[in-house]
C-alpha cells in the first residue's frame, strides 16, 4: 500500500536534487583543480541520473509527472568552492535520509530503485568529504 504523503517526499527528494544541481554546477566552474572538477563531475552524473529515476518514481507512484520545483530561491549565493561543497555535503546527507525514509514508505517492488538513490548518495557525500582534503 503506498501512502498519500509518498509523493509528497519524492517531490522534495526532486527540489533537493535541484539545489544540488545549482551547487555542483557552481563547483564545477570554480574547482581548484582538475581532480576536484572530476570529482564534482561524478556527482553531478549522479544527481541527474537519480532526478530522472525520482522522475520515473513519482510518474509511477502519483500517476502524474513532477510538479515544477520553486525551492531553488532557498539556495544560497556560494563565495568559494569550499562554502559550495559544505552546502552540498548538508543537502546529499538530508536527500538521503528522505531517501531513507521512502524506502519504508514504497512498495516493495520499489526497495532497489529507493536503495540504488541511497547508495549514489551516500557514493557522493563520501566525495564530498574527500575534498575537503584539499
Amino acid at each position: 500500500m503506498v501512502m498519500s504523503s509518498t509523493p509528497a517526499l519524492l517531490a522534495c527528494i526532486h527540489e533537493d536534487l535541484m539545489k544540488l544541481r545549482v551547487a555542483y554546477t557552481y563547483m564545477v566552474q570554480n574547482a581548484p583543480n582538475e581532480e576536484a572538477r572530476r570529482i564534482v563531475e561524478m556527482n553531478l552524473m549522479t544527481v541527474n541520473m537519480t532526478m530522472e529515476a525520482v522522475d520515473a518514481l513519482y510518474r509511477t507512484i502519483a500517476g502524474d509527472v513532477m510538479p515544477p520545483c520553486n525551492s531553488l530561491m532557498d539556495v544560497p549565493v556560494f563565495v568559494d568552492f569550499m562554502e559550495a561543497a559544505r552546502y552540498a555535503f548538508l543537502t546529499e546527507t538530508q536527500l538521503i535520509q528522505r531517501a531513507n525514509d521512502l524506502h519504508g514508505m514504497v512498495e516493495a517492488c520499489h526497495h532497489m530503485a529507493v536503495f540504488r538513490i541511497i547508495v549514489a548518495h551516500q557514493l557522493n557525500a563520501m566525495r564530498l568529504l574527500y575534498l575537503d582534503m584539499f
